[in-house]
């Protein structure tokens, strides 16, 4: 292109400050946008230590440790689910999807077959049921069987419960607590 006049150049020149002026523009306002997105998927994943699944609940994964009362505990200190001396309780729980699963271990029973833990979690309360088989309690041939409700606090990482169930050896337990904390 052959350019004519001096106004020429200067109408050129001006036009080409105008694309390079446009192009730095643009590229700011995409930096500033990326900022922004950046930002706020910084905020929306990292701003909450809570454990949660994959839709977003509260996961229970992990080992809880506490102690529980009920009706039967009156009988003696440690006496849990209508049995003596089963003292502290450990449960490693697993968590898929809403279906929760576990071992219940008792510090009295060290050695014995664990009891089993099932339940189904609804946000942060779950509905359970606990099974003590046949000989996993000092109690030869007893067996005890608890349905409860539990509630996580996925700040504290803390559960509380309630609990009721039946002995097979020594009948029905009412009213029972337990407290947990995530270890």
């Amino acid at each position: 292109m052959i350019i004519r006049s001096r106004a020429a150049v200067i109408e050129l020149n001006s036009e080409a400050a105008k694309a390079v002026s446009s192009k730095v523009e643009g590229n700011k306002v995409k930096k500033t946008f990326a900022v922004v997105v950046l930002t706020w998927f910084a905020a929306a994943c990292g701003g909450n230590s809570t454990p949660t699944g994959p839709s977003g609940q509260l996961s229970v994964t992990g080992t809880w440790a506490g102690t529980a009362t009920d009706s039967s505990t009156s009988a003696s200190a440690g006496t849990v689910m209508g049995q003596a001396s089963m003292g502290g309780m450990t449960w490693p729980l697993t968590q898929s999807g809403s279906t929760v699963t576990g071992a219940m271990n008792f510090a009295g029973m060290a050695g014995r077959t664990p009891g089993s833990l099932s339940g189904t979690m609804s946000g942060e309360d779950m509905a359970f049921t606990m099974d003590m088989p046949v000989n996993s309690m000092m109690s030869s041939g007893c067996s005890a069987r608890a349905t409860g409700t539990a509630h996580f606090n996925g700040t504290s990482m803390t559960m509380t419960g309630t609990y009721t169930g039946t002995n097979s050896c020594t009948g029905a337990f009412t009213s029972g607590q337990m407290t947990m904390t995530r270890r």
